[in-house]
């Protein structure tokens, strides 16, 4: 372990604002200028986390494509050496005669001189639903009329050294394996090396002295580098290069989410409306009335709460099982319940079983946090109003960013003043973005959530990119060796 590694080890916290705030946008892209070590293209670049995590490591942006008009403000206000004429709008109009899904395609020429030479290629890709049609000739012919064809379109043109991809964590699920496969056989088609399984990571899993971050949040990547020309079939699968596991060493428990916080947030804009005060007021009082240290493991359901439960015949095995422990539960405590039932709650004066529905679901996910009904205390953790309930859970990570309706609620024993969500400087810091990007762009506060819930996480990105170079014994990132860079995997 090294000293760095050790002292985070020691402190077991992640590191305050001020201290692991990322490097401004305009930092990094003097520094890039000035230690260029390779040249990449961004596309479906969004708000430019893979842009970040390559600059910080050598990396010098030729070209970026973005369709979106506001993630383009912000691309350009956090790059501004990216001039217009590097940053495409529609990928189509480097790849196809026209914009359209069915234009013909350019020849690898025609793409050559609208697409610059670079040595890594990296795409947040859009999942698309590849052709099952009988007529087709191959996996080329596959993926027709899709992004990912016009992403390998540019691959086949430029034949970069490196590509990188990153998908939602659904990719690598049961549901996707024919899409799965068929990315794979393209770039093993086209010369590249790729391992048969998806890399999966999350930000918390790796360690602060790695790039990690207090969030949950798995994407897939796939991980090609080019192999020489000749090379033989057998060469062309190659070993999971990041495993979906912690860094060792490293308990992801160990986070704080109060570390990243600003704990003068302003609570006119980022407090919680009254009525979600009522809301999590009333299950306040649940969680501290019910006698037994133990609170259910499963979601609990108010509309449930029966002594004897009709299970309809044709319910799911799942559902029949919840209303059948929701109703033991109940008559276990029914007194108790019953009494919480018939309170009124917040300026409405409104009963629980008055809330939407949503909100008479409940999951307690802080057993280990808070394990004696003496130590349940709402105000200590983390909340998440959820299309199917409130989640509670300890203020150590949090979920996936998504959206400003689904953003994490702390505890005002979490931010020391109020319950309150993240903030959008807070949110950028989980997705280790810098936020001065935002700031110049003047884009909103919704929509700044929007851009980071679909950011790729710069950490990971990092991350990832320091493994797939090491594995070809390429190191364009100085002070670092491949034992080093390996050694976790």
């Amino acid at each position: 372990m090294n000293a760095r590694e050790a002292h985070y080890s020691t402190q077991l916290t992640f590191p305050l604002p001020d201290e692991r705030q990322p490097l401004s946008s305009e930092a990094m892209s003097n520094a890039s200028s000035a230690t260029t070590k390779f040249t990449f293209v961004d596309l479906f670049a969004g708000v430019g986390g893979f842009h970040h995590a390559l600059a910080e490591i050598g990396g010098s942006c030729v070209l970026a494509v973005e369709i979106d008009d506001e993630c383009r403000k912000v691309y350009r206000s956090s790059f501004p050496r990216m001039t217009e004429d590097r940053i495409a709008t529609d990928i189509r109009s480097l790849t196809r005669e026209s914009p359209g899904p069915n234009a013909l395609a350019l020849s690898d020429e025609q793409i050559r001189r609208r697409v610059p030479a670079h040595d890594v290629l990296c795409a947040g890709f859009p999942c698309q639903p590849f052709s099952k049609s009988g007529l087709q000739h191959g996996v080329r012919d596959k993926t027709r009329g899709t992004l990912f064809y016009d992403v390998m379109s540019i691959v086949l043109a430029r034949k970069p050294r490196f590509v990188i991809l990153e998908n939602v964590r659904n990719l690598a699920g049961p549901r996707h394996t024919d899409t799965w496969r068929t990315i794979v056989e393209s770039l093993r088609e086209a010369g590249y090396r790729v391992a048969d399984e998806p890399a999966v990571l999350s930000p918390h899993l790796l360690a602060p002295w790695e790039g990690g971050a207090p969030q949950v949040r798995e994407r897939v990547f796939v991980l090609a580098s080019r192999l020489p020309d000749g090379a033989l079939e057998n060469e062309r699968g190659g070993p999971l290069l990041v495993r979906r596991e912690a860094t060792p060493g490293w308990d992801p428990h160990k986070w704080s989410i109060s570390q990243i916080l600003d704990h003068d947030a302003p609570l006119a804009e980022y407090g919680l409306r009254a009525v979600e005060a009522t809301w999590l007021a009333a299950w306040q009082a649940f969680v501290q009335n019910i006698p037994d240290d133990t609170l259910p493991g499963f979601p609990i359901w108010v509309d449930a709460f029966v002594a004897h439960p009709r299970v309809p015949d044709d319910a799911p095995a799942w559902k029949a099982d919840f209303l059948l422990k929701n109703a033991a539960f109940y008559r276990a405590n029914r007194r108790t319940i019953d009494d919480w039932l018939r309170q009124r709650w917040g300026p409405l004066r409104q009963r629980v079983s008055e809330f939407p529905s949503s909100r008479r679901k409940f999951e307690w996910q802080a057993r280990k946090e808070q394990p004696r009904a003496s130590d349940r205390d709402l105000e200590g953790l983390v909340a998440h109003f959820r299309p199917s309930g409130i989640r509670v859970k300890p203020p150590s990570y949090v979920p996936a960013l998504v959206a400003i309706t689904q953003t994490s609620v702390l505890g005002p024993k979490v931010t020391g003043r109020a319950w309150r969500r993240l903030t959008p400087t807070e949110a950028a810091r989980l997705q280790c973005i810098p936020f001065d990007g935002f700031a110049v762009s003047g884009v909103p506060d919704k929509t700044i959530y929007k851009q980071l819930g679909n950011a790729v996480n710069v950490g990971v990105a990092k991350h990832v990119a320091l493994r797939l170079f090491a594995s070809a014994h390429v190191r364009w990132a100085s002070g670092t060796t491949d034992d080093e860079l390996m050694a976790a995997g």
